[in-house]
């Protein structure tokens, strides 16, 4: 059976290049009624002007024949837009390298099976009377993790078989995005452009999403913060070490607990380890010294590197014996792309010989 030419991938490829129609229909050379009609599915391609796009977006001609669904944004991403100012433009590349990745391990994964040590529980927010806090105790004991800072936050989601991606999405108004649709185990895309201690508690965030909501709720945003707070900071931990802190306590507690010294003044204030005029006097210190926009570059640390979406392509390379050129062709990208997305090159490495 001859394989379909897929409209909705077309206008996918467009978006992950950042181009208009009218851009697009410029640098291909066809024009933009005829690209309208085709991302529309009104009509199909001539082969002349189907090379015509593929040189102009650089994916493969077979690229534009894949048979998968393409997903709108979650509703966290729009729930988010209200609150920040972030163009069409972005949510559209979002939504893009979004769907690209889900499409690219839908298909690595035919190959693998992912065997997780524990799954991603699921507690309904309702039925604990929108207690975020409660709900991530009830993780936390769910996968047996210690009392006391999370050294690794990546490598215990990672464990749940959850594919986490770092992507280059534009500008700082998207930290993080989940999408969990079958056939793919749940995915969390976080924003590389952001420091680490941010990076972390999105994706404390981003868990908070896939444990506790199902349908969108005018708190949910509020709900998963909460959580991450809560699971990276549990009370019971904490409270003692935040009790009238100043801060140079702060500062000190960072590199512990892997969060920013915001967040840990935010749970100061949430618990009652300090109280009101105290936390108003020290957000005012950290203004001053310049703190609310940037935090002391000793006090950062390295981000934490996901490592099963590196492995799944690995192990199809090492065990599968795929080249990097088949595995260009099996994920419909160029090899610029595929080294911009996954750090994967066919040029050979060169070492030092004594």
């Amino acid at each position: 059976m001859n394989k379909q030419f897929n409209s909705e991938l077309l206008q996918l490829a467009r978006q992950f290049r950042g181009l208009s129609q009218s851009g697009l229909a410029k640098l291909s050379g066809v024009t933009q009624g005829y690209l309208s009609k085709l991302e529309n599915a009104l009509t199909e391609p001539s082969s002349d002007a189907l090379e015509k796009l593929s040189d102009a977006l650089n994916f493969p001609v077979s690229y534009f024949y894949g048979s998968e669904r393409v997903y709108g944004l979650p509703i966290s991403v729009h729930a988010y837009r209200k609150k920040a100012r972030t163009t069409q433009g972005t949510l559209e590349y979002i939504q893009s390298e979004m769907n690209l990745r889900v499409i690219h391990y839908r298909r690595l994964l035919k190959s693998i099976d992912i065997e997780s040590e524990f799954e991603v529980p699921y507690f309904d927010i309702e039925e604990y009377a929108g207690d975020a806090e409660k709900v991530a105790a009830l993780v936390r004991r769910t996968w047996m993790i210690p009392n006391g800072p999370i050294r690794d936050l990546v490598e215990i989601i990672e464990r749940a078989g959850v594919l986490i991606f770092l992507c280059d999405f534009p500008g700082n108004s998207v930290d993080g995005v989940t999408m969990a649709v079958k056939g793919i185990p749940a995915c969390i895309f976080l924003n590389k452009n952001q420091p680490a201690d941010r990076m972390r508690f999105s994706l404390a965030h981003e868990l908070g999403h896939l444990v506790m909501h199902r349908q969108p709720s005018a708190s949910m945003e509020d709900e998963a913060n909460e959580f991450a707070a809560a699971f990276l900071m549990p009370q019971q931990d904490i409270f003692y070490a935040l009790k009238n802190t100043s801060i140079q306590a702060l500062a000190a507690l960072k590199p512990i607990w892997r969060v920013s010294m915001a967040a840990l003044l935010y749970r100061a204030s949430k618990i009652g380890a300090i109280q009101k005029p105290q936390a108003d006097y020290m957000w005012r210190q950290l203004s001053r010294l310049g703190y609310r926009l940037q935090e002391p570059a000793e006090l950062e640390f390295e981000r934490e590197v996901p490592m099963l979406t590196k492995d799944i392509i690995e192990l199809h390379i090492n065990d599968l014996n795929y080249s990097v050129s088949q595995i260009q062709e099996v994920l419909g990208l160029s090899e610029s792309d595929l080294t911009k997305l996954y750090q994967i090159s066919s040029k050979p490495h060169l070492r030092l010989v004594k």
